[in-house]
């Protein structure tokens, strides 16, 4: 059954998405559109129109996936309670919602169990939720409950017991069910599986818990048995399917044995999807004949030995030799046919037909017959110490290069590991056995026909997993990667076991991340507290610097609109806050104890990986220019980073293929510049940095304060600000999309003089980004819901004029020297002036006998200057800066110059002089 309200919301999205619509049939009306699998163009998919649980591809040859709506649209069944609101003529209206379409149960059959409840929790801030509760009676003047939380998962508990009530040695009962008459009971973990076996007319009752004992009601069992002289039932240990399960069968069987009963495992089949017994319910897989299938599965679990074991696998197979695993242990079995042959031979004559034998006790002594010649003729060789799963296969694209991904358990409860294995070293027994060797102790033993047998067991339909090499967004696929959390349009998926997500469309991604992410994803652990703390710290500073780091995480987007992202460079002497800033940023994406990469003492490619790390996320570069050992001055050459800007290649990589293949990754990420020094280059790199300044005056005691407890934030208390960021990012880049068109009108306007249109874009992005920061992200929700914004209009506005101001700076920074290099002229041609010349000379630094050109020999003009006492620069960071003259204008250095001076050659930098000053 599917409520009204489920299936309006189903057929929209459907509609939406994969242009569904509906369609008569003879069998009832369909919906018809693309599939969600192949997307082939014809409308040939379909769905049941009044419930649409399932879409099926027809195209079986190509694709023929079934597709459950629960899976293409799992946001749909969320909320509970706001989508099924109690009201006076339906007060169970929420539960009954759930019962039905998440359980898959006829509530009719159920009234009387359980209740509409409700659970609050008040830390770390008040959150309520629905709950479906079930009353626990099974010890009289001892009753309790256990409830499913329905709503708010990511704050408050799944499952909760009655406060100060234990449920050790408890179980819930179905209604009107004769226990003591039973045969055969079967015993679940959870009460909707207990649930799904009496619907099917299966005895049974729930434990509650799979390491819980329910003594207290099988007591009451025996008692009941011994009272009316019956035999005690047979107990089916029904546990999930898993280590917490299994454990519970063997703990149980153990107890339940000591106290009389006879005991069988029963397992629900295991796949790379769990499955439950409800589960199995819904799909109309607990039939009688389906449960022997289930008890076969549970008697592998708990057989005695290895060789048992196999023999349960031949007697359901018929397969001779075949690989197997006991005990976390892989064995290879055997059965010798010619030892089970003579076996039969010797056990004696066979019964005479004309004997009076009932058939059964035929039958039964030909079955003790088969059965002891098994045990005579059948072995389980051991071939390795430990249990081999093939998870999935992981393919790089970018390098053609593929491993298998493996789980390896190990015996005696040691620590299971994964690890991969090339496809060479799955194909050679000699080659895996080392690789086997280096990622565990166990040693393979087995040839290599055995390896071809467990080989093809291994990769028969094996999963496919796309690897990428960096963290953060996958443009392809519009996916945010972020440690365990991924964020999918808006949507959160979490990490799987196997360590990848399963993302809509069967698309699967892992990041083989270069670091890791750190994101505590519970919203309800979140504080924005911080948010004042930066502003009193460091005011203005601080939003332009944390939009820097908010625009980031947008960055190919913003690309892929605007052709380009401006570098941010952050600048001020030391002390003013810049590294406290960033390592409290870095806070906020996750990331802790880091502040950024010296790119002075790395290798080139140890540079350009740091590069390929990151997507949609900053690459922050520390003091680039600085002094060394000996005084000197040496700064980046900022150059190299140019193409970064709007996409670039970081340079090719060659292929590891035996051919000449290459590729080249583009940029992915944004620069985040921090130094105390200003970055001096061509008008190129300058024309595509914001630069904003850190000065000592901004600093005061409230800001330091404000500062040290920035520093004290747990990163679990602020990390979730990335997922809130990324979780808006239609919104976000909607807000920014319209802000980018006001504020590049507004910086275009006459009244602010600004020349360059490359400054103009670089600060509208930046103003854009801040508009939807604080519109999008950094709001709270006042006691009527209704959201505000956490920054003031007040700062608003100072931030606003803070980017038109550093628009406006860096303009003129573009159209003029850097003051160095203007104090540098203004002293050379003080020095001309001043000294006087020899009347044979006509300079006493200009070498160039060309009057529109200036040569200057550095050695003869610091030892003119230190003659006549006129201060000079740093030469290091003098002819770094002068290489971008533009009022001199450079034109090469080191130049021999036939000096006019003296007449000798000398090693001189020449530049142009200014149309003004020529002769």
């Amino acid at each position: 059954m599917m409520f009204p309200e489920t299936q309006i919301r189903i057929v929209e999205k459907l509609e939406s998405v994969y242009g569904f619509k509906r369609k008569p049939s003879k069998n009832g009306d369909k919906l018809r559109g693309r599939c969600p699998d192949c997307n082939h163009k014809e409308a040939s998919a379909w769905a049941f129109a009044d419930e649409p649980w399932v879409v099926f591809c027809p195209r079986k040859n190509e694709c023929g996936h079934e597709n459950h709506v629960r899976d293409l649209f799992p946001e749909l069944f969320e909320k509970w309670e706001k989508r099924f609101e109690p009201t006076p003529q339906d007060p169970l209206r929420t539960v009954n919602a759930y019962l039905v379409e998440e359980r898959g149960f006829p509530i009719d059959k159920l009234k009387g169990l359980y209740s509409q409840e409700s659970f609050t929790r008040y830390k770390p801030k008040k959150t309520t939720s629905i709950t479906l509760r079930f009353p626990i009676i099974d010890e009289e003047g001892n009753q309790g409950w256990w409830q499913r939380i329905l709503d708010q998962q990511d704050i408050l508990p799944k499952t909760t017991f009655k406060e100060d009530w234990s449920s050790g040695g408890h179980a819930w009962m179905t209604p009107d069910t004769n226990y003591i008459e039973s045969k055969e009971i079967w015993i679940t973990e959870g009460i909707f599986d207990t649930i799904a076996f009496w619907l099917s007319g299966i005895t049974s009752f729930s434990q509650l818990a799979a390491g819980n004992y329910p003594k207290i009601f099988l007591d009451h069992i025996a008692q009941k048995c011994a009272e009316a002289d019956k035999p005690l039932p047979k107990l089916v240990w029904a546990l999930d399917n898993d280590e917490a399960g299994h454990k519970g069968i063997f703990k149980n069987i153990e107890l339940a044995e000591a106290d009389g009963f006879e005991c069988e495992a029963a397992l629900p089949p295991y796949g790379r999807k769990k499955q439950d017994w409800n589960d199995l319910y819904k799909q109309d897989r607990l039939k009688f004949t389906d449960l022997e299938t289930y008890k076969y599965y549970g008697a592998l679990l708990i057989a005695e030995k290895a060789v048992d074991k196999g023999i349960l696998i031949y007697k359901r197979h018929g397969t001779k030799s075949f690989p197997f695993d006991f005990q976390n242990q892989t064995y290879w079995f055997k059965l010798e046919m010619e030892k089970y042959d003579e076996y039969m031979k010797n056990l004696g004559t066979e019964p005479n037909d004309n004997e009076d034998w009932a058939q059964e006790e035929k039958d039964f002594a030909l079955a003790e017959r088969r059965d002891s010649a098994l045990d005579a003729a059948a072995t389980a060789t051991r071939l390795m110490k430990c249990k081999l799963t093939a998870l999935y296969k992981q393919n790089s694209y970018e390098t053609d290069e593929s491993w298998y991904f493996f789980n390896v358990d190990m015996p005696r409860n040691q620590h299971s590991v994964k690890n991969t294995f090339t496809g060479a070293q799955l194909a050679s027994s000699s080659e895996f056995k080392k690789r086997l060797l280096s990622i565990t102790s166990a040693v393979f033993v087995g040839n290599g026909t055995q390896l071809d047998y467990l080989l093809d067991r291994w990769i028969d339909g094996i999963q496919n997993v796309e690897l990428i090499n960096y963290i953060g967004y996958h443009k392809d696929y519009k996916t945010y990667v972020l440690g365990d959390v991924a964020i999918h349009n808006g949507r959160r998926f979490s990490i799987n076991k196997e360590e990848y997500f399963e993302l809509p469309k069967k698309v699967n991604l892992k990041a083989r991340a270069p670091f890791q992410l750190e994101i505590n994803s519970k919203k309800g652990e979140y504080s924005n507290a911080w948010v004042i703390d930066l502003l009193d710290a460091y005011d203005v500073r601080g939003l332009v610097a944390l939009t820097s780091f908010f625009g980031s995480l947008f960055a190919q987007q913003i690309r892929s609109q605007d052709k380009s992202f401006p570098f941010v460079e952050l600048v001020g002497e030391p002390g003013t806050g810049k590294s406290t800033l960033l390592a409290f940023l870095w806070k906020l994406f996750g990331r802790s104890n880091y502040e950024g990469i010296d790119p002075a003492k790395s290798s080139q490619s140890g540079l350009l990986r740091t590069f390929r790390q990151v997507s949609n996320l900053p690459v922050v570069l520390l003091e680039s220019d600085r002094e060394g050992d000996k005084g000197s001055v040496r700064q980046f050459d900022w150059n190299a980073f140019k193409t970064l800007y709007d996409n670039g290649s970081l340079g090719a990589k060659g292929v590891k293929n035996g051919g000449n293949e290459t590729y080249e990754p583009p940029f992915m990420g944004t620069l985040i510049i921090s130094q105390n020094a200003e970055i001096v280059s061509t008008e190129a790199v300058m024309g595509r940095i914001v630069q904003y300044k850190f000065l000592k005056e901004q600093m005061s005691k409230k800001g330091l304060y404000a500062s040290r407890r920035l520093e004290k934030y747990e990163q679990s208390e602020i990390s979730q600000f990335i997922l809130l960021c990324v979780e808006k990012e239609q919104a976000i880049l909607e807000g920014y999309r319209l802000g980018m068109q006001k504020y590049d009108e507004f910086l275009h306007q006459d009244i602010h003089n600004i020349k360059s249109s490359r400054v103009i874009h670089n600060h509208a992005q930046i103003m854009a980004l801040f508009d939807a920061l604080c519109t999008h992200v950094l709001i709270e929700k006042d006691a009527h819901g209704v959201s505000k914004s956490l920054i003031p209009n007040v700062m608003r506005e100072k931030v606003h004029a803070e980017l038109l101001m550093m628009a406006m700076n860096r303009d003129k920074v573009l159209k003029s020297d850097p003051i160095i290099v203007q104090n540098f002229w203004a002293t050379v041609e003080e020095m001309e002036d001043a000294i006087k010349i020899p009347d044979s000379k006509e300079s006493n630094v200009n070498h160039h006998s060309k009057p529109h050109l200036v040569a200057i020999n550095f050695a003869q003009l610091y030892q003119l200057a230190a003659n006549y006492r006129y201060s000079l620069p740093d030469l290091n960071e003098l002819q770094h800066a002068l290489r971008h003259s533009i009022h001199y204008r450079f034109v090469e250095a080191n130049k021999a110059v036939t000096s006019k001076i003296d007449g000798k050659s000398k090693r001189c930098w020449i530049f142009e002089k200014p149309t003004a000053q020529r002769d």
